[in-house]
């Protein structure tokens, strides 16, 4: 068996070191293409195993083909690969982009595996959401699902829901960026240097996303137990609340989705 990565930026490197870090494929079975040469020799030094190339048709021909390319540039990726066959997986991360275009230049029976990660894969902390086409049969399913398991968590959706989920979790990190942000700089306001409003300020957002995922409680119920009765807590929410915090943030995820509508016509 062999794997192919097409694409090495942020998310096609953020890929490969979790499958090199967890060993879910060995090195030597996985080729990487690239038309940056630079991308290349960089990560040599790092994988010595890999097969490098900059020829994507070559690329294409392993078992399963991740395309870590951006939608922008997915059209001529696949007008490249298109004579791949139908015993291969192919397995396209670019948002926004349905299966209907993908079955346009790979065919109607095509195996092909939507995903959509995110940038907190990096650090192994990712949420992947996975969309299936009914061609690609269980253990297929089972070994694309650890590959995006070594990055974080990983779950499966319709194709209906994945412009959501590019909206929420696709581009959800930049939100919470953004929030930890201006926590910090709150924090310089009041007066702590910025090394630790930082720290404060992303420990916490950590933290509390861990409550969430660990605890079973609701986000309002955690919210609760914070906040005691004319206490500072629910003064700093109340002022949230008033500058229309949570309307903003669904107003955020409602553009990213739309966005991802838009990529995909």
């Amino acid at each position: 068996m062999k794997l192919a990565i097409i694409g090495l930026g942020n998310m096609g490197q953020a890929i490969l070191a979790g499958i090199a870090e967890k060993e879910v494929v060995p090195l030597d079975k996985i080729i990487v293409a690239d038309k940056r040469t630079t991308v290349q020799n960089k990560l040599q030094t790092k994988y010595s195993n890999l097969q490098f190339t900059t020829d994507n048709k070559k690329a294409a021909q392993a078992d399963y083909i991740i395309l870590a390319v951006k939608p922008q540039v997915i059209r001529s990726v696949l007008e490249e690969i298109r004579e791949v066959n139908n015993k291969q997986i192919i397995i396209s991360i670019a948002a926004g982009v349905k299966m209907k275009l993908l079955n346009r230049y790979l065919g109607e029976e095509a195996k092909i595996i939507r995903v959509m990660p995110n940038t907190p894969a990096l650090v192994g902390a990712g949420m992947s959401v996975l969309n299936f086409s009914a061609s690609v049969l269980a253990e297929e399913k089972d070994f694309v699902q650890s590959i995006f398991a070594a990055l974080g968590l990983s779950k499966e959706a319709s194709e209906e829901d994945m412009d959501a989920v590019t909206g929420l979790s696709g581009s959800g990190p930049a939100f919470v960026y953004l929030f930890i942000e201006a926590l910090a700089d709150a924090g310089v306001l009041k007066g702590l240097n910025r090394e630790t409003a930082l720290q404060l300020a992303a420990q916490t957002v950590k933290g509390s996303a861990e409550m969430v995922l660990k605890t079973d409680k609701h986000p309002a119920e955690l919210k609760d137990m914070v906040t005691s009765p004319a206490g500072t807590t629910i003064a700093g929410v109340a002022a949230l609340e008033a500058a229309g915090f949570r309307s903003a943030v669904i107003e955020a995820v409602t553009k990213a989705t739309e966005r991802s509508e838009e990529l995909g016509k």
